[in-house]
Order: structure tokens, then C-alpha cells, then sequence
């Protein structure tokens, strides 16, 4: 079962925003309040439960309190609901079977997506800054749709990047957005094993 913090963290993630945007937008006058569930300190009062389920009445108040049930008050939204990995993409989809989803989250017209999980590299630039969350779809490699933002997955290596296809020799140019600090890597498609297209970034903007 998620502790205090642990259902606070989801809903602020489900959300979308940073926890003093969510703080402010249940109408407490910052996310001190928060912080002190996150401390330990406090407990999720009924007070706060209910300001949160008044401002988004799809979250149960009683999974809020005591952690029962589901997150979710709508069945449809439970059953477009995905799970998220609090763990970097790149180390997630290398070796899967050794993370435990730390619970679901749901972005309207982002279905398709299989889970979520966190970036934390740096070669995205500011497409994809360390720190976001990002919603992906496995894809087959034959599927590859030019520039788009995928995680490739090869023998060799595991990593997020734009994918275009070299004109002249076929290949796949995995390009970085930080062009200063990171290098382009061209590799043939067949060393492709998995690929995961990125369908949507939800970025982290603490205030």
C-alpha cells in the first residue's frame, strides 16, 4: 500500500504540475503543507482529502485517506489509466522485469501509451529536460516514423533520442538536441531490438 506521500505524489503527477502549483490550485496558499506529508510530519486530513477530491472529484476521497481501493472514481479513467515506473526510462525498458510499477497515471488522449516513466539524461535538451515524465508506446522497428522521439533499445546501448533515416546509406542517425554535449550515433536498423515512441512529455516545473 502507497504511504501519505506516496498518494499525494501520484495525484500531483496525474495532475501534471509541480507541488506548489497542485498546492495552489486545491486552494492552499503554498506547498509547505504538502512538504510536511512528505517529512513525515503529517497525515492526510480529512480537511485536505476533500479539497483535493473538490478539485478533482475523479480521485476518491477514500483511497486519499486510507489507501483502499482505487485512485480513481471513474471507471473509465481506471481503465485508461497506465502504469509509471519512478525509475529513468532508459534503465526501465533495458532490463524491465527488474521494476515494479510505483502506480497509474492518465493523460486524456494519450491511451495508447503503455506506461510512464522519468528522463533524467540531458541529451534532449530542452524537448525533453531531465526530470520529465514521458508517456511511450512500444513500436515495432519496422514502424519507425522519421523524427520522432524514440528509446532505442540495442545490444549495445539504451538511450532516448530523434530518430531520421540517412538518405544515402539507409541508417538510423539517433540525433541528440544538446548538439554541443552529445554526439550524433548512426547504427543499422536491424540492430534495432525494441523501440519506444515517445507520445507525450509532461514536464517537471517546480516554482
Amino acid at each position: 500500500m502507497l504511504n501519505n506521500w506516496q498518494r499525494i505524489e501520484r495525484v500531483v503527477k496525474w495532475a501534471g504540475l509541480s507541488v506548489n502549483s497542485f498546492a495552489l490550485s486545491i486552494g492552499l496558499s503554498r506547498g509547505e503543507n504538502l512538504y510536511q506529508i512528505k517529512r513525515g510530519n503529517n497525515g492526510i486530513s480529512r480537511e485536505l482529502a476533500g479539497m483535493i477530491s473538490s478539485k478533482y472529484p475523479q480521485i476518491s476521497r477514500a483511497w486519499l485517506l486510507a489507501g483502499e481501493g482505487d485512485m480513481f472514481t471513474d471507471e473509465t479513467l481506471r481503465r485508461t489509466s497506465i502504469p509509471f515506473y519512478d525509475i529513468d526510462i532508459e534503465k526501465y525498458v533495458a532490463a524491465p522485469e527488474k521494476f515494479v510499477s510505483r502506480g497509474y497515471i492518465s493523460l486524456p488522449g494519450i491511451e495508447d501509451a503503455d506506461f510512464g516513466a522519468v528522463y533524467h539524461g540531458r541529451a534532449m535538451g530542452e524537448a525533453i529536460p531531465a526530470g520529465s515524465m514521458v508517456l511511450v508506446r512500444r513500436t515495432a522497428p519496422e514502424g519507425l516514423i522519421p523524427g520522432g522521439d524514440y528509446v532505442v533499445v540495442t545490444e549495445e546501448f539504451t538511450m532516448l533520442r530523434r530518430v531520421r533515416r540517412s538518405l544515402d546509406t539507409g541508417e538510423l542517425r539517433l540525433l541528440p538536441l544538446d548538439t554541443e554535449n552529445f554526439d550524433e550515433i548512426r547504427i543499422s536498423p536491424s540492430s534495432v531490438r525494441e523501440l519506444y515512441l515517445i507520445r507525450a512529455v509532461v514536464i517537471n516545473k517546480t516554482l
